[in-house]
């Protein structure tokens, strides 16, 4: 199931099997990308050591996923809502946080605000763009309406970042993602002070908000650990084939005499 594409219940394992050379007998491990953004944060980068921890992803769009207890779940974060009868989100409903805090949308939130994002290249090299005209490197005054986007942006995310501190009450949240990244490495500090702002203050003040620190490709690292995660589950144990069980001696020696 996948609403923001317009997926309702496509057998996806079955449509990758009908187009792969694999045996049966191999098994296809799939799961959300925020989950497995999570894991491997968990595994390998700033979730080690922590007992519960919320990992953020935020690219085209925005996800979650809650680690407690030694075990992950995604969470659809990004469809919170954050502005009754707001902009229309990607899975269309309307005033979803991800309607207002994905790259997708804050890039369209920039050029309705008259920003001009360079055309015919990828949302990640808009986004870079839009983070230079907001705080440019070289000590030139910031563009106006380009800082304004990603000052509101922040404060949608740090009001997002309340809602998982109030519920859930973690220990850390990371922030990864390409365009978590990105805007992180400069608008942190006001995403604190905004989650802050929203958050009940005693959860808020146990928690710590950082950026992942595997980079962009978390998520892929994540999925190679699936298969992992799932012989760790098994106690390290290889799958031995099913055997058919031997039948009692009594019913051996009745179906020889029916048949004889």
């Amino acid at each position: 199931h996948c609403q923001t594409i317009g997926w309702d219940a496509v057998p996806l394992e079955a449509l990758l099997r009908a187009s792969s050379q694999l045996p049966p007998t191999v098994p296809y491990f799939i799961d959300n990308g925020a989950k497995t953004l999570g894991q491997a944060e968990m595994w390998f980068g700033a979730g080690r050591g922590a007992r519960s921890a919320a990992i953020v992803l935020f690219g085209t769009g925005v996800g979650a996923c809650l680690f407690a207890d030694g075990r992950g779940r995604a969470l659809e974060w990004g469809h919170l809502t954050v502005q009754a009868g707001g902009r229309t989100c990607r899975c269309g409903a309307p005033g979803c946080l991800e309607a207002y805090a994905g790259a997708e949308s804050v890039l369209e939130r920039w050029r309705e605000a008259g920003g001009q994002p360079p055309r015919h290249v990828d949302e990640e090299t808009q986004l870079t763009a839009l983070l230079a005209a907001a705080c440019p490197t070289d000590g030139s005054d910031p563009d106006p309406v380009a800082y304004e986007v990603m000052a509101k942006t922040a404060e949608y995310l740090g009001a997002g970042l309340s809602d998982l501190i109030n519920l859930f009450q973690p220990e850390r949240i990371l922030i990864g993602g390409w365009a978590g990244l990105q805007f992180g490495s400069r608008f942190l500090d006001d995403v604190r002070k905004h989650t802050t702002k929203y958050a009940l203050s005693y959860p808020a003040g146990k928690a710590t908000i950082a950026l992942g620190k595997l980079g962009p490709d978390a998520v892929t690292v994540g999925a190679a650990t699936l298969p992992l995660e799932d012989f760790f589950a098994r106690g390290g144990r290889r799958d031995t084939p099913a055997q058919e069980p031997t039948p009692p001696a009594w019913r051996t020696a009745l179906e020889g005499r029916v048949l004889g």
